[in-house]
């Protein structure tokens, strides 16, 4: 049984420590403990071995390894000098490591700095930056160090001075481009505003979101450092005897490959070894130096598919944080409501999660969501962001989901369209389409039924739509996947589209880009591809958001028209009260990741059966007198973490008792058609 979450949970688990995470991702611990072991070779290394890298004992040479007979600076066998390969190795690390980490580390902090102070102001700066760059660029670094070497004595020194100005460019030109995209965002313009200084703006707001990247470049020029040392050492222009170099050990060990394999063997597995290390603990650096991805870290897929199966075997009931106990006393503080304590109602309750003994789904029914689960995955555990959401639509119908942001809208309909982020699951439930389970469906099926089955409205037209690509090759794609026409015909048809849905001069136009439409031109292309194929669902995620009243009323007249043609059930999800009141003819609330509230839209707004419901309706202006103050419902809704035991809106509820503390309430009729999940329901709906 899962505990019930509690705000103070809840705090503790916003952050963890990046050792915590390192420990969840078992590729990138056992790759931070191979380069730990490294280090502490290169450190002890001469200290365990000693002069034995260096010795010569011509009585045995080439000894092969696995043999302890003398000593274990042998295990690895020795060279034909008769020199321990496994001592050398050790000494070896500590030469290869003080090139590779100076070099890396000195044209990090250089370029990187470099890029961001030239990117960031721009200008001349920025032009002569570059142009230093291309000049350093256009001779490979492999091939200017061979030169350098070549006419200067090669040392460790020298080598570190050459591969450090040689990747100075790489990080320059990373660093200036992120810096030069960051100086236009809003923030460093608010950033300005107070005052900031370039230097300050720099420090304070450009370079913790160009770190993550610049971090990664870093450990993969590590393994390229690494890798030309060990080649110049291989060409006997990099570390000179009698110092050793694991690119050293390999060249002197080519000759002898034949007889004695392990001589080169044992210093390239270290090569690779260390560099594929680096590799793997870069990926890891970049999710978890990055606040937008760090928390994806922790989430593993197999703990995910266990989680699920325990949530998906769990009492429903006990799930979401009720109390399974039934309650056996009266409570004094509802004795003048409904006698709570007696079976669930078994009125219909259409639009909602139906309680046991209610009426099945009708055939009208397009689109049935029943008992809809879905949690997200972070590294203090599962968060339930659905919980047991159910509701129908049937063909020409259109159905509004309201409630405030955060109340899960967005993520019932991304699962409903099989759209959700890795790191969501839907744990259980079932989202069925003219009685097809989708949720049991495989990728193929799922993604055949895209478009004719189930298509969605995004929020943002300007993000949804390719800023690459001309509107009309987006709008031909569906037609050239689902009905395999040729390219002319799928293209006739996207501008039959443009038309109409009141693209002017759509022939001429099909050739433009997304940037050079207006807003409301923008979502009227986005809601032509979504109905390009003519869904049966269309799910339309806050269509008119960010758009102007006139604008807004077009879009949905224009959806109001699509759906009276062709016969699709809409799903509408929105903030707007007015909106939903004008165009959907039945209402789901939504709060905490649940259906509060379901019923014919009139009814609903009308005399709400839900202390929510009532709230919202109450906050809008229009309802208020003049002169009289507006009314709103105190607080906010619970963090999807943190959700109180009980009833979920108790602690914003006017209404809240002691029974509400300790029972959640289910989604039970409290009339024809209605559905309320709320202890009193009932005597709201008899008031």
């Amino acid at each position: 049984m899962l505990q019930k979450a509690t705000p103070e949970a809840g705090a503790t688990t916003v952050r963890r420590r990046w050792y915590a995470l390192l420990l969840r991702d078992r590729f990138a611990c056992a790759a931070a403990l191979v380069l730990v072991l490294v280090a502490l070779c290169a450190v002890l290394g001469p200290l365990l071995a000693g002069d034995l890298a260096t010795r010569q004992n011509l009585r045995a040479p080439g000894r092969p390894p696995l043999s302890l007979d003398h000593g274990w600076a042998f295990v690895l066998g020795s060279d034909s000098l008769g020199r321990p390969v496994a001592a050398r190795l050790l000494t070896a690390a500590g030469t290869t490591l003080a090139v590779a980490v100076p070099a890396v580390l000195c044209s990090l902090v250089i370029g990187s700095v470099w890029g961001m102070w030239a990117g960031y102001h721009g200008g001349w700066r920025e032009n002569v930056s570059l142009r230093v760059a291309d000049v350093i660029l256009s001779f490979p670094s492999l091939l200017l160090a061979v030169v350098v070497l070549y006419v200067f004595s090669p040392s460790a020194a020298s080598i570190v001075l050459v591969l450090a100005v040689a990747r100075i460019p790489v990080y320059l030109r990373t660093a200036r481009a992120e810096a030069a995209e960051l100086r236009s965002r809003l923030f460093v313009d608010a950033a300005r505003t107070f005052g900031t200084g370039g230097w300050a703006t720099i420090r304070r707001h450009v370079a913790p979101s160009v770190l993550p990247t610049l971090l990664t470049v870093a450990a993969l020029d590590f393994c390229f450092v690494m890798l030309a040392e060990s080649s110049l050492s291989f060409l006997g222009i990099g570390i000179q005897p009698p110092d050793v170099s694991w690119g050293l050990m390999v060249a002197q060990g080519r000759q002898e490959l034949q007889s004695a394999w392990w001589i080169a063997l044992f210093p390239g597995l270290a090569i690779v070894l260390t560099t594929v290390s680096a590799t793997v603990l870069a990926s890891w650096a970049r999710m978890t130096t990055d606040p937008g991805q760090r928390w994806r870290e922790g989430v593993r897929r197999s703990g995910r598919r266990a989680r699920g199966a325990r949530g998906a075997s769990a009492d429903p009931a006990t799930r979401d944080g009720a109390v399974a106990e039934p309650d056996t006393t009266a409570d004094p503080d509802t004795t003048a409501g409904p006698d709570t304590t007696a079976g669930p109602d078994t009125t219909a309750a259409p639009g909602g999660s139906r309680p046991t003994g209610t009426e099945p789904p009708t055939p009208a029914d397009v689109l049935v969501v029943d008992d809809l689960s879905v949690d997200v995955h972070t590294p203090a555990g599962p968060v339930h962001v659905v919980r047991r959401v159910g509701f129908s639509v049937r063909s020409g119908e259109t159905l509004a989901l309201l409630g405030e942001s955060g109340c899960g809208k967005s993520m019932t309909a991304h699962a409903v369209a099989g759209l959700l982020d890795p790191v969501a699951e839907v744990v259980g439930g079932q989202v069925r389409l003219d009685g097809e389970d989708l949720l049991g469906l495989g990728a193929r099926a799922r993604r055949r039924l895209a478009g004719p089955g189930v298509a969605m409205v995004f929020q943002d037209a300007l993000s949804a739509l390719n800023p690459v690509l001309t509107v009309g090759t987006q709008l031909a794609e569906p037609f050239r996947i689902h009905a395999g026409v040729s390219r002319r015909a799928a293209r006739a048809r996207a501008v039959e589209l443009m038309e109409r849905v009141g693209i002017p001069e759509a022939r001429s136009r099909a050739d433009a880009y997304p940037h050079q439409f207006s807003g409301g031109m923008r979502q009227r292309l986005l809601i032509a591809t979504a109905v390009a194929l003519r869904p049966r669902v269309l799910i339309a995620d806050e269509p008119t958001t960010a758009l102007d009243v006139t604008v807004q009323a077009q879009i949905m007249d224009l959806l109001r028209e699509l759906r009276g043609e062709q016969r699709t059930a809409l799903v509408l999800i929105t903030h707007d009260l007015g909106l939903a009141a004008e165009h959907a003819d039945r209402v789901a609330v939504m709060y905490a990741g649940t259906v509060v509230e379901t019923g014919p839209v009139a009814e609903v707004f009308g005399k709400p059966h839900h202390p929510y419901t009532r709230g919202l309706l109450a906050s809008v202006p229009a309802e208020q007198h003049r002169g009289s103050r507006l009314s709103s419902i105190p607080g906010s809704p619970p963090d999807p973490g943190a959700v109180p035991a009980g009833c979920a809106f108790r602690t914003r509820c006017p209404l809240a008792r002691e029974r509400c503390a300790t029972h959640r309430p289910a989604l039970t009729g409290t009339g024809a058609g209605r559905a309320a999940a709320c202890h009193f329901g009932k005597e709201l709906a008899d008031a």
